[in-house]
C-alpha cells in the first residue's frame, strides 16, 4: 500500500494547502511508504491517476477549489480510490456555504440572517443597500465558496461596499452578505462520530480574516473553551449533527459565534481543515489526548476501513 499525499492545487488556498500536505507528509514518513503529490487539476487533468493503482490511499491534503468542492472526490471514487475525508456529495455541500446554512436551518440551529448574489446579478451598489433592506451595519460580505477566510469583509459604513465585493468577486462569482453577530467565536473539530474540546479564537482584529488565521501572534486560542459544561455539550452535539445531516466522513470543523446571552449561531463547516500541527483541529485533538501523530494515523485508517 501507497500513500499518495495530495496537496498544492490551484485554488487561492494553495500555499495553505502545502503547509497541511507537509506537516502530514512529515508524520507519515517513515511509517508508511509516502508520495507527495502536487495536484492542479487544471482543466481537468486527470493524469495524476496515472500513478494510482487499486489499494492505494490518498490523504487529501487539498484546500478549496477542486480538491474540496466534490470533484477530486467524484474522480477518486470512479478510480476505486480510497482517499481521507468527505465524499462528493458533502463535500460539495460544505464548499456552499449557503447550502449548508439551509440545511444548518433544517436541522433546527440558529444561523445568521443572509442574502445570497449571484455575480450576473451585481450590476450596482443599490443591490448593496442592505442598511434599509435587512441589515444595519456592520454586517458581513464574504465569497459563497471559498476557505481560509478568503474575501471576507466587516461593513461599517457605505464606502466600503465596492471594494469588499470587488475582492470577494476575485473568490467567488457568488457573494454572500451576512448578518454580523458580536460575540465569541468558537469552533468544533469532530473526529469519526465523536466532537472533540470546543477550541475559542481570540483574534487580534474584528474578524478571525487570513491574516489573524495565518499570521503568527495575530490570534491567541483557549482549548477547552471556558464555557458553561451543558450549554458546551449542545454546542457539540450540534456540530455533530449538522456533520452527520449534510454527510460528512472522517472529520470536519464546524464554526459557530457564541453571543452574550448563550445563544450560538452557525457559520459554516470546513470538511478539509487544515491540519498542520499549530491548527486549530489538532489543536482541539492534543486537547483531548490525540497528539499529531496519532491523529493522522486515525483518519489514515477510517479512509482504508472505508474500502475493505
Amino acid at each position: 500500500m501507497k500513500i499518495f499525499v495530495f496537496m498544492g492545487g490551484s485554488s487561492s488556498e494553495k500555499n495553505i494547502s502545502i503547509k497541511t500536505g507537509n506537516a502530514i507528509v512529515a508524520s507519515l514518513s517513515g511509517r508508511y511508504e509516502v508520495k507527495p503529490l502536487n495536484v492542479s487539476f487544471h482543466n481537468n487533468d486527470i493524469s495524476f491517476l496515472e500513478e494510482l493503482k487499486k489499494g492505494d490511499v490518498v490523504f487529501n491534503a487539498l484546500h478549496g477549489g477542486s480538491g474540496e468542492n466534490g470533484d477530486i472526490q467524484s474522480v477518486l471514487d470512479m478510480k476505486g480510490v480510497s482517499y481521507t475525508g468527505s465524499g462528493s456529495k458533502a463535500s460539495k455541500i460544505c464548499m456552499d456555504k449557503h447550502f449548508s446554512k439551509l440545511i444548518a436551518q433544517m436541522e433546527g440551529l440558529k444561523v445568521p440572517d443572509w442574502v445570497l448574489y449571484k455575480h450576473s446579478n451585481i450590476n450596482n451598489q443599490k443591490m448593496f443597500n442592505v442598511k434599509k433592506e435587512r441589515f444595519s451595519y456592520p454586517y458581513i460580505i464574504k465569497p459563497n465558496s471559498e476557505g481560509s477566510t478568503m474575501g471576507l469583509a466587516k461593513i461599517d459604513n457605505e464606502d466600503q461596499v465596492d471594494s469588499a465585493i470587488s475582492e470577494a468577486l476575485e473568490f467567488s462569482s457568488e457573494i454572500m452578505i451576512e448578518e454580523y453577530i458580536p460575540g465569541r467565536e468558537i469552533t468544533v473539530g469532530i473526529l469519526g462520530n465523536k466532537a472533540l474540546p470546543i477550541v475559542e479564537i481570540f483574534p487580534k482584529k474584528d474578524l478571525f480574516d487570513y491574516e489573524c488565521k495565518y499570521s503568527k501572534g495575530m490570534s491567541n486560542y483557549v482549548v477547552p473553551a471556558e464555557i458553561n459544561k451543558e450549554l458546551a455539550s449542545k454546542i457539540q452535539s450540534d456540530a455533530i449533527r449538522i456533520h452527520e445531516s449534510i454527510g460528512c466522513k472522517h472529520y470536519s470543523r464546524v464554526d459557530f459565534m457564541l453571543d452574550d446571552d448563550g445563544n450560538y449561531y452557525f457559520l459554516e463547516i470546513n470538511s478539509l481543515p487544515g491540519m498542520t500541527s499549530t491548527s486549530l483541529l489538532p489543536m482541539a485533538a492534543k486537547s483531548a489526548g490525540v497528539d499529531f501523530n496519532n491523529l493522522i494515523d486515525i483518519i489514515l485508517n477510517m479512509a482504508i476501513l472505508d474500502n475493505d
